[in-house]
């Protein structure tokens, strides 16, 4: 009995501890939000909400082509003697395939020599034509004789223009036999191989400027009113994002799928050839709108929102539509004013009314 009564006292102490515990742990749990914070301030990065001029866009496909793009074909007919590898790289005026040039050789030698003989020709008319007029002017041989002598050498004269005309002709033919590259490249893929047989025309290799860039995109043909030459637009592709400039505008769309083309160009050439992008081009007149940074939205399945900073450092939860995006910005509509200062980071975990550590505002790109 007494042993019972010793025990029961041992474990009262122990029970009274216990309810005292979960007493605090309630009064705990039913602190208001408000004081929480205020014990334990959230540290969070911060930026100004601002006034725009920004359009809705619409995103459409394009690819990176280069604006050197061509299929060198060989202008006379003969044997290749050599052609460049594929992944070679040239500049500008280097040879890139050679023909056989040993009848061409020989036909420049072979004109040459008949130059050199109208040549002595037309010397020796010259000085008979001259013995000539010095008896004509004497009476003593017939003028016909004389005429007969000028006239073949205006004849001799012309030929030898011909044969000269001639000469230049199998010069350039020389020339043409060694194939060079109209501009800066790496060859992509050839289509014969030396000691195969080339017809004038034929084309030998794909030469590719890689560092020509532009971007082809086919857009809907009702994007013409809202973009012009030289306006600035975005690509991206993963998470590269970059600008580029409209160069040309082709506002002529096909008759069934009413599309047009565009051709711009990247502001950087860190792109590949045939790489795929996302182009983000305006769809409606520019407006000006209230703008915060993507990263400040918070996106539920059911609603959007950020939060403000208020003058005593809390955040404010305040509920947002959202409208275009122009870089890094998107436009939104709100409680929600130009200057207000918004949080850009740490705004997952927070709760309405939560006293927050705000950091110097980041620097956005516009």
């Amino acid at each position: 009995m007494r042993y019972l009564v010793a025990k029961s006292l041992a474990v009262k102490p122990l029970f009274e501890k216990s309810r005292t515990l979960a007493l605090l742990a309630l009064l705990m749990g039913a602190l208001p939000a408000a004081v929480q914070a205020q014990q334990a301030p959230v540290t969070v990065e911060t930026d100004s909400v601002t006034r725009e001029s920004v359009a809705p866009t619409m995103n459409v496909s394009g690819v990176i082509v280069s604006r050197e793009d061509a299929a060198i074909a060989s202008e006379l007919d003969g044997r290749l003697e050599w052609i460049a590898e594929v992944g070679d790289r040239f500049q500008q005026g280097d040879t890139i395939a050679r023909l056989d040039q040993h009848l061409i050789e020989l036909e420049l030698r072979e004109r040459e020599a008949g130059i050199e003989a109208l040549k002595a020709n037309l010397d020796w008319l010259q000085r008979q034509t001259n013995r000539l007029d010095e008896l004509a002017t004497r009476n003593n041989t017939a003028h016909s004789e004389l005429d007969e002598t000028r006239a073949r050498y205006l004849v001799l004269e012309q030929e030898l223009t011909q044969a000269e005309v001639a000469l230049e002709r199998t010069r350039y033919n020389l020339e043409r036999s060694t194939v060079r590259a109209p501009f800066d490249g790496v060859v992509v893929s050839r289509n014969m191989a030396a000691g195969e047989y080339a017809t004038e025309g034929m084309p030998l290799l794909r030469l590719v400027n890689t560092r020509a860039l532009e971007v082809s995109v086919t857009a809907p043909l009702r994007l013409a009113r809202f973009n012009q030459a030289g306006d600035s637009v975005q690509l991206t592709n993963g998470d590269t994002v970059a600008e580029a400039r409209i160069r040309s505008l082709v506002e002529v769309g096909d008759l069934r799928s009413h599309m047009m083309e565009l051709r711009l160009t990247p502001t950087t050439s860190d792109w590949l050839i045939g790489e795929a992008v996302t182009v983000a081009l305006p769809a409606a007149q520019v407006e000006t709108t209230t703008t915060v940074a993507r990263d400040a939205v918070v996106l539920r399945d059911h609603s959007n929102y950020v939060y403000l900073v208020d003058d005593q450092s809390n955040a404010q939860r305040v509920s947002v539509e959202l409208g275009a995006g122009v870089g890094e910005r998107i436009a939104i509509e709100g409680a929600i004013e130009p200057g207000d200062t918004v949080i850009v980071r740490g705004a997952e975990n927070l709760r309405d009314g939560q006293k927050v550590n705000a950091l110097a505002e980041r620097v956005t790109m516009r």
